[in-house]
């Protein structure tokens, strides 16, 4: 059994003292598959940290969001950037592989300080480790202020919708293909690989699905991409099937 450091269960940095959306769905679905430890604590304080036990580390810890990171810049490098390659150099020094998050966002790198943070971290990180680009996750537990969540909650905070297409990825699915990757590792040449249905939906199309009737204007919105597909050819062809749609769940 593989003995895994996840980070991102416990996120603690800034004000933020949430579980990890995606981590900790990762933990509950995997824990019987993998001896997995969890990294405690700030994230921005993993200079230097012993992994000579570890088989393997999946780093899901990050500050998440394009909106929020207009307004904290400087944040979102210092977790997303300076925090991860102290862990990427910490597998360097033990040899130990890694799986991390990245974000589709990276095709449009210039368009905020989120997408360039995660473009940065791309480019440090080890010689074989697996990025994931992750495509608009969904699913139960989400963010609270992920759009997913407040259509869900009919949220009064919620007061407009754009017309941007994603392509929906339910978390379980993701949590499978974070798995397929660790499993697969030494038969994945390729240092990062899109994660989503490639199916994209309208956000006006996904926000009548959970809330129909909602009555939401439409409104333009700049420094986020207009339209997101993945390209899942590298995952489905070392067999990954996702198991939802965001207009069937």
């Amino acid at each position: 059994m593989k003995k895994i450091l996840l980070t991102g269960t416990n996120f603690k940095c800034l004000w933020l003292g949430r579980k990890g959306f995606i981590a900790s769905r990762f933990l509950e679905l995997y824990k019987d598959d993998y001896d997995i430890e969890e990294f405690n604590g700030d994230i921005r304080e993993s200079k230097g940290i012993d992994l000579s036990e570890y088989d393997m580390v999946v780093h899901l810890a990050a500050l998440a969001g394009v909106r929020l990171s207009h307004e904290i810049p400087d944040e979102y490098w210092e977790t997303n950037v300076v925090a991860s390659k102290h862990l990427f150099e910490s597998c360097k020094k033990y040899n130990v592989p890694i799986v991390y998050a990245s974000s589709s966002s990276v095709y449009e790198w210039w368009l905020s300080p989120y997408a360039t943070s995660k473009y940065a971290m791309e480019a440090l990180a080890p010689d074989g480790s697996i990025g994931l680009r992750f495509h608009t996750v969904y699913g139960p537990n989400s963010r609270t202020d992920m759009l997913y969540d407040m259509l869900q909650k009919r949220d009064s905070k919620l007061t407009y919708i754009t017309e941007h297409t994603r392509d929906w990825t339910h978390v379980d699915d993701v949590c499978l293909a974070i798995a397929l990757c660790v499993d697969n590792y030494d038969k994945i040449p390729e240092k990062a690989i899109d994660v989503g249905n490639g199916q994209p939906v309208t956000v006006k199309e996904m926000a009548d699905k959970i809330w129909p009737g909602n009555n939401l204007p439409v409104k333009a919105v700049t420094g986020e991409r207009e339209n997101t597909c993945a390209n899942p050819t590298v995952l489905l062809s070392h067999g990954w099937q996702p198991q939802h749609h965001i207009l069937e769940d």
